[in-house]
């Protein structure tokens, strides 16, 4: 009981630096990801030129995808583009969402890659280093007597 202690201990110590490990590791993946997500607006905006729903805007279009990609939501863009392509909505949309998760699936196995390697290493060496440190069980001890010393194997006198 003594020997499992530490073991526990390690494994304790072991579960805290997994999670603590994963909030940098998460907040950097949620950055990526949102990242991601308002580069494909961008996409959307310009492949279908959507700032050409807005004649009342002056501007550059660059600087109205710039802002409409922080800004609108994919839903709102997605309005726009039907307002825009009627017949090709759907398979606009379609396209859209799909590319969107890969990217974003991309941005999560990576951050999972990120935390998961070291963090399954570090326990694979705790592991390695508690078996390691574990005494060997002792041996029974040893008969009083050798089996062959007993009276019933001797030959009769």
């Amino acid at each position: 009981m003594v020997n499992q202690v530490p073991a526990r201990w390690w494994l304790y110590l072991w579960m805290v630096a997994a999670a603590v490990y994963a909030v940098p590791v998460g907040k950097i993946a949620y950055d990526k990801a949102i990242e991601v997500t308002r580069k494909h607006r961008a996409q959307l905006i310009v492949a279908n030129r959507l700032w050409e729903l807005h004649p009342e805007y002056h501007g550059s279009p660059e600087t109205w995808t710039n802002f409409a990609s922080r800004l609108l939501t994919d839903r709102q863009l997605m309005l726009r583009v039907r307002a825009k392509n009627r017949d090709g909505a759907e398979q606009i949309e379609l396209d859209y969402r799909r590319d969107l998760s890969i990217a974003q699936g991309e941005v999560i196995v990576a951050a999972l890659a990120i935390w998961g390697l070291p963090v399954g290493l570090a326990y694979v060496l705790g592991r390695l280093l508690a078996a390691r440190r574990r005494k060997p069980p002792p041996a029974p001890p040893p008969p009083q007597h050798p089996a062959y010393d007993a009276s019933r194997y001797r030959p009769p006198s």
